[in-house]
């Protein structure tokens, strides 16, 4: 009998040829654990090394719970958020054909008080130069129609330049572009500007509204064809050397935006029928 560590091993007769198996045998216990065991430190250790992995699967087990939870939440949670897209969604188009039916009833009455004015001012040479003043300065103010040669120029995205929502998309035409090519146009000596068939006038706003952009209320969407009433050749020559013109050419080398100048013979600017009249003044020859 052989003591080992405190414990007694009965040996039979060993056969000397398997003396490696031998060693493993005796040796099956690492040394180290062996000398705990002997100072009586082994059993204390492995308490504590069993503690800290049940604390460990118990954290495991907790969030794997809360992971599971918050699948099974943004699951239930997604059919709601499409339902809600999709209702979005069809309240925009039902108040966009609500706001076209009445902007056309806006404009049949518009229509209609022009007539009446007019042949309530078509008595005396007078009332005629009163009407013809009054013509102009709608023209001027944005409030009637404007038909005539001009030009176009034509904003549209570029390739996207960002595959996630994270980034921003370089390639998209913001508000503040509009406005450059409006300002552009302006300065170049148009009469009369349009941006998607909305006459922009002095009280107009370009902006945007997340990923809209707004003229005045209505939002549009690409492309953006900006009509521009006046002589064509002297638009295109004025506008073409602009600052305007330069910044738009930039956005389309740097980003791939669309940017397009075209003459034109025969432009539709239409009028802003719901111009408020805000204040008045008595004129110098009245």
């Amino acid at each position: 009998m052989i003591s080992n560590g405190g414990s007694t091993t009965v040996r039979g007769h060993r056969d000397e040829s398997l003396s490696l198996l031998w060693r493993i045998v005796d040796d099956a216990v690492d040394p180290g654990y062996a000398a705990a065991a002997d100072r009586g430190q082994t059993s204390s250790s492995r308490g504590v090394g069993l503690g800290h992995s049940v604390a460990l699967a118990v954290a495991l087990l907790i969030l794997a719970a809360l992971v599971t939870a918050a699948f099974l939440q943004t699951q239930r949670g997604a059919p709601s958020a499409d339902r809600t897209r999709s209702d979005l969604a069809t309240r925009v188009v039902a108040a966009t054909a609500q706001t076209d039916a009445l902007t056309a009833r806006v404009d049949t009455l518009t229509q209609w008080t022009a007539d009446l004015q007019a042949a309530a001012l078509s008595g005396t040479t007078s009332d005629q130069a009163l009407a013809d003043r009054v013509a102009a300065l709608e023209i001027g103010v944005g409030a009637r129609p404007v038909a005539g040669p001009g030009i176009e120029v034509v904003l549209d995205d570029g390739p996207p330049t960002s595959a996630s929502g994270e980034q921003p998309d370089l390639a998209r035409v913001l508000d503040r572009d509009l406005q450059v090519a409006v300002n552009g146009l302006f300065a170049a000596g148009a009469e009369a500007v349009s941006v998607n068939g909305q006459r922009i006038t002095t009280l107009s706003a370009i902006r945007g509204a997340g990923g809209a952009v707004l003229v005045g209320y209505r939002p549009l969407s690409p492309p953006y064809v900006v009509a521009a009433i006046g002589s064509p050749d002297s638009l295109e020559e004025n506008f073409s050397g602009s600052t305007a013109a330069d910044q738009l050419r930039t956005l389309s080398d740097a980003y791939g935006i669309i940017f397009e100048v075209e003459a034109a013979e025969d432009l539709l600017v239409p009028g802003q029928p719901d111009l408020t009249l805000r204040y008045a003044a008595v004129g110098g020859g009245a």
